[in-house]
């Protein structure tokens, strides 16, 4: 059956220039469908039928974590249907097997969830929240400002080429699904921070060497999907630390059964006393710790207590806050454990939400949204205006007295 798959994601790669990514997704869905059949001891793709892929969507769909609650989403379920009746429709077309044993099997209905979205003044938040001072300070301004502001996939800011900024035009041109480009404007913030990184620190990331790319991680190579995500989280995190009723509100809800949850709440008691950020926090040592922490009660019960716990045999740590292994605490692992607590579900890809949802509210045709975000069909862009009428809906709710 294995060969029978390569030589169809083959096809998608050559004939319909689907992307590296679309093309896993795929690889994953039939690799678990098949070794499901391989359980069940069918061996021919001949030998499949209408009842086996049922009872294989049906485990599927059961599949739990260890917490009991369902591991995969109906949107996944409905993913993986659709990978598997794809597959079954070109073995026929292809004269493989004479029949299509999917047929007859109901693709799972999935109910349209609205995309999450940020207001201006959050985005601005985020971007605010980046230290002037961290040598990515221009680069990481820039991917977010270029992200929200040209509503780009994670995967085509990672991709963007010098080649292809036309700034002096105001335009970029960049490489979306099935490799298919288009242009998009950029101006006004974006553009100066573009420029801002282009000039100001790019070639710090170079180190005398040569690359393509625009956005650079600290190596001199292209960033990773991932990298973007972390530098999303890391401003997303700070920005929320900056708000002192939720700081307020977390400490009342964090348990205080754990040593680590009492050196979180520490780290708390510290932000809401000197307006740290997390980055400051991570390189905290007792030669710069405030006066203040004599009167915060969380602080204290960590340094007087806590801490000793945590260093073990550990004896020459100058870091004052550490984690489990009595080491300094990293300041990406501080991000995870704030963006946890905080729930924070912020993407790329809730940027481009966002970029289109404020572009539909500002008055931009539907059409124009569509070819900016480069959706092929514009069933895809119509959950925008719908969750305009949302939102109109919830602004009727709130203020109309007969609501």
């Amino acid at each position: 059956m294995n060969r029978f798959l390569e030589d169809y994601l083959v096809m998608l790669n050559v004939e319909r220039n689907l992307s590296l990514n679309t093309l896993d997704a795929y690889r994953r869905d039939l690799k678990g469908y098949f070794t499901f059949l391989k359980n069940k001891k069918i061996e021919s793709i001949e030998d499949i039928t209408n009842q086996d892929i049922e009872d294989y969507v049906i485990s599927f769909r059961k599949k739990s974590s260890n917490a009991g609650s369902l591991k995969y989403s109906p949107a996944s379920i409905a993913r993986v249907v659709s990978s598997i009746k794809a597959f079954h429709k070109y073995l026929c077309q292809e004269g493989i097997v004479d029949r299509n044993p999917t047929l007859i099997i109901a693709s799972p209905k999935v109910s349209e969830k609205l995309p999450n979205i940020l207001s201006t003044a959050e985005i601005e938040n985020i971007i605010s929240a980046i230290n002037p001072d961290n040598r990515f300070y221009y680069r990481d301004r820039a991917i977010i400002e270029v992200l929200y502001s040209c509503g780009l996939r994670v995967s085509e800011i990672c991709d963007l080429k010098v080649k292809n900024l036309f700034l002096d035009d105001d335009l970029i041109k960049v490489s979306g699904k099935g490799s298919k480009e288009r242009s998009l404007p950029i101006g006004g913030i974006a553009k100066v921070d573009l420029i801002n990184y282009i000039e100001k620190s790019r070639n710090s990331f170079l180190k005398n060497k040569t690359s393509s790319f625009v956005f650079l991680s600290k190596n001199g190579r292209s960033l990773t999907r991932m990298m973007v995500f972390n530098i999303l989280d890391t401003y997303s995190v700070e920005a929320s630390m900056k708000r002192k009723e939720s700081l307020i509100s977390l400490k009342k809800e964090i348990d205080q059964s754990t040593d680590l949850n009492k050196r979180n709440l520490a780290i708390i008691d510290l932000i809401l006393s000197c307006d740290y950020s997390l980055s400051d926090i991570s390189k905290l040592s007792f030669k710069n710790l405030p006066k203040e922490y004599e009167r915060l009660i969380f602080l204290k019960t960590y340094l007087g207590e806590v801490r000793y716990r945590l260093l073990g045999k550990i004896t020459d740590n100058e870091r004052v806050f550490i984690n489990h292994l009595g080491k300094p605490i990293a300041y990406l692992s501080l991000i995870k454990i704030f963006k946890k607590y905080l729930k924070i579900k912020i993407s790329p890809h809730v940027l481009r939400h966002s970029f289109a949802t404020h572009l539909l509210k500002g008055g931009a045709d539907l059409r124009f949204v569509q070819t900016l975000l480069g959706h092929s069909d514009i069933n895809t862009t119509q959950i925008y205006t719908h969750l305009d009428r949302e939102t109109l809906k919830n602004l009727y709710r709130d203020h109309h007295p007969r609501s």
